[in-house]
């Protein structure tokens, strides 16, 4: 620390680790240290980072243990699969050195298995797939944040709707919901012909803050507005990399206001989509409060409502009510009526009639 009780590291400190023993700087653990801790362009940490940085690395290596584990298990699953095919072409070796003839006795098992072929035949497929998704393609791990969707279809520029991987067998993998905390589990061969999106393989993930400018905004405030957000996000080297792009992506001239976006890049992965939509919150809060204090918002105008008939023959089976309180067609009446200057204020005292309560006759009366 620079003094007792202060609340700021400076990296200086940490980068003692980086020295061997011959006093020589090794850059590849100066950059692994800088990758872990993020210190701030003036070199400083505070505590309560050090601390998160701290809590990142001790989670990786708790979620290391618990793949590993989990492999360990799924090798085993394979093995007692392939014993089972040793032991198969094992003892066919031993009937055909005893002199028994293997192709007659499965000649005479072919009646039973050949129905139970049919049978069995959809769900060995899938069975298989789902082998080859565990063991060879190898899509996710344990802990990994991951979302299904078909493969013919684009995904959602923002992001999409993500599960835990809490457990994975040779036959199943079970996940959580991130958003809701439900537990589900796949078929490991229904997953096969699916697209995989694996969070925790997706670093430094690509966010995108949308914004709508007035066509009367001169450009010259445009350029300055991304100048300051441009120093907004270089202010914080632990949140963003920087800024990949800030351009015009729709010119609505009849609404009157144009749509720009900034594209910007995360120091985390989708993994760790909590930190990336705060970022992502706090730049596009940063955007609005901006723009009010250089008069750059954009206020949608009002739409107008036209109370006028469109056309006469749409008026003809318009209902209207009659003196008992019952409903019948406008004709010509109102029609002839409609050309007054007062034509707006009947029909909207004539729509008012329609929902008053009609009052009951004597007789209705009586039976209540």
């Amino acid at each position: 620390m620079q003094h007792p009780g202060s609340p700021v590291l400076h990296f200086d400190t940490l980068m003692a680790l980086a020295i061997d023993k011959h006093g020589k700087l090794e850059k590849d653990k100066a950059r692994a240290l800088i990758r872990l801790f993020r210190p701030d362009r003036q070199g400083n940490i505070s505590l309560c980072d050090f601390v998160r940085s701290c809590d990142r690395m001790y989670k990786k290596v708790k979620m290391f243990r618990v793949t590993t584990s989990n492999a360990v298990q799924l090798d085993e699953a394979f093995e007692k699969i392939m014993n089972v095919l040793f032991y198969f072409v094992l003892s066919l070796f031993v009937i055909f050195l005893m002199g028994v003839d293997p192709i007659g006795i499965f000649t005479g098992l072919t009646g039973v298995f050949l129905p139970l072929s049919f049978l069995f035949s959809a769900a060995a497929s899938k069975y298989f797939e789902g082998l080859l998704l565990v063991l060879v393609r190898q899509a996710y791990d344990i802990g990994d944040r991951i979302a299904v969707s078909n493969p013919m279809l684009d995904t959602s520029p923002d992001g999409s709707t993500t599960w835990f991987v809490e457990n994975i067998t040779l036959f199943t993998t079970t996940v959580r919901c991130a958003g809701t905390n439900e537990v589900g589990t796949y078929a490991n061969g229904s997953l096969a012909g699916l697209r995989i999106i694996n969070a925790a393989r997706s670093p430094k993930a690509i966010a995108s803050v949308r914004l709508k400018f007035g066509l009367d905004v001169p450009y010259e405030k445009v350029k300055v507005f991304r100048t300051v957000v441009e120093q907004f996000v270089k202010d914080r080297p632990r949140e963003w990399l920087k800024v990949l792009g800030f351009r015009a992506t729709a010119v609505e001239a009849d609404l009157g206001y144009i749509q720009y976006v900034v594209v910007m890049q995360h120091v985390e992965s989708w993994q760790n989509i909590g930190a990336i939509l705060q970022s992502k919150a706090d730049v596009a809060s940063f955007c609005l409060e901006v723009s009010k204090k250089m008069d750059m918002r954009f206020f949608a105008p009002p739409m107008p409502i036209d109370l006028r008939v469109a056309d006469k023959s749409s008026m003809d089976n318009f209902p209207r009510t009659t003196g008992d309180g019952g409903i019948s067609s406008i004709g010509n009446d109102f029609l002839s009526s409609s050309r007054r200057d007062d034509n707006v204020e009947g029909g909207i005292q004539m729509i008012s009639n329609l929902f008053k309560q009609k009052e009951p006759t004597p007789e209705e009366k009586k039976r209540k």
